[in-house]
């Protein structure tokens, strides 16, 4: 008798032996150079190579492939087909009667694992907070999740089917979502009038267009420096001048990954499809860039695990795509109509002013600047997220009654 796909199936993380074994040769026989070819070129140039020198010898003497998957295998993962794409998901429930059920959904590089460390405190909080119904799915073409079934596949694709995963798989009328990255992006497609089920909406770095268009943006990089501080220091807050600041350090130095898989993902996925120390400089140049740096040190272990799921799975080639598939998305102006909040952490890229923010988005409610964490804060600080989601989640309890 055979399975009905649409429905949830228990699924459990099981890489053959041999494939993490082949792995580990190939990291043992990829060859690096002996020094850099210019004098002391390090982060400014790209990735450090005694920085990669080092997570490649740990990756090679004390990571542990199969401990990882034990860890895995402590949480609930199921798959199901949703308009042919086999999707991954984790789905832990709260013995809270009246838990609220959300949907946290990662970026790139990251994976469905970067939530891990945020799942008890949700589901299990202490007596007088809210609970949640933890819902944690890999990306289609992440993971262990299938690759999109046809070009041109969108964040509001997969908006599409993670509503349909809440609600149509899992039976949940109402739900909240978290994103941030492209998840940000499916969260705020979500927040539009499309799927009602969506109550709220947690949104790290929510996207919203210059009141002026790019005229308003241009001075902060072709003004002269003096001036220019002047300008934006009669506009916007010290937070926010923070943030651009960052920003424009990203687009002067950062953005040469997004160019590549923008325009070219295939070039760079096949170039790296079978070479796992390709991938962890690849990949480990944005967590050392986008990490909190005092969180950093502790993370080696993190990025290993998200190399190594790439790799495996072998979708580091297909989680280059959004980028080429969703360019014009990245200027499309959306509006989220549900209210909504959004987590700020210092090390993540990409925030806009409030004031951007508030007029495109009428229906913004809550913000909370933080003074750690970074890109992934799911991992590197999981209970300021917690935090956050609990607070929002106590101060609109009746939208979910």
């Amino acid at each position: 008798m055979s399975q009905d796909l649409s429905s949830p199936q228990p699924f459990r993380v099981e890489i053959a032996d041999d494939e993490v074994e082949r792995m580990k040769r190939i990291i043992e026989d990829t060859r690096l150079p002996d020094s850099p070819p210019l004098p002391n070129a390090s982060w400014d140039y790209g990735v450090d190579l005694d920085w990669l020198k080092g997570l490649r010898d740990v990756w090679l003497n004390d990571f542990d492939w199969k401990e990882v998957e034990r860890e895995m295998n402590a949480f609930h993962h199921f798959t199901v087909t949703i308009e042919s794409v086999s999707l991954h998901f984790v789905h832990h429930q709260s013995r809270d009667v009246d838990a609220i059920p959300i949907i946290l959904m990662h970026g790139w590089p990251g994976s469905f694992w970067e939530f891990h460390r945020v799942i008890e405190l949700l589901t299990n909080p202490p007596s007088g907070r809210p609970a949640f119904h933890v819902v944690v799915p890999s990306l289609p073409g992440f993971g262990f999740s299938s690759p999109p079934p046809k070009k041109d596949w969108s964040m509001g694709d997969n908006a599409r089917i993670f509503d349909h995963l809440m609600t149509g798989v899992l039976g949940y009328k109402q739900y909240m979502a978290e994103g941030g990255d492209f998840g940000a992006l499916i969260a705020t497609h979500l927040g539009t009038d499309k799927y009602p089920a969506c109550k709220f909406l947690n949104v790290v770095s929510p996207t919203a267009q210059a009141p002026l268009g790019a005229l308003s943006t241009l001075p902060f990089f072709l003004l002269p420096t003096s001036w220019r501080q002047w300008l934006y220091g009669k506009i916007y807050s010290e937070d926010e001048l923070r943030d651009f600041e960052r920003n424009g350090k990203f687009i002067k130095n950062g953005l040469g990954y997004f160019v590549e898989q923008a325009t070219r993902p295939l070039t760079i996925g096949y170039a790296l499809y079978d070479s796992p120390v390709g991938i962890l400089a690849w990949i480990g140049e944005k967590f050392k860039e986008h990490v909190d740096p005092e969180i950093l040190p502790g993370c080696t272990r993190f990025i290993l695990t998200t190399v190594s799921l790439y790799y495996l799975t072998r979708t580091f080639t297909t989680s280059t795509l959004p980028y080429f598939e969703n360019v014009v998305a990245l200027s499309q102006r959306l509006v989220i109509t549900k209210p909504f909040g959004s987590s700020r952490f210092p090390h993540d890229v990409g925030s806009v002013p409030m004031s951007w923010i508030k007029r495109q988005h009428p229906q913004f409610v809550s913000l909370r600047r933080h003074d750690r964490g970074g890109h992934f804060p799911g991992f590197e600080v999981p209970d300021l997220l917690a935090e956050d989601l609990q607070h929002m989640a106590e101060n609109h309890r009746t939208l979910f009654r």
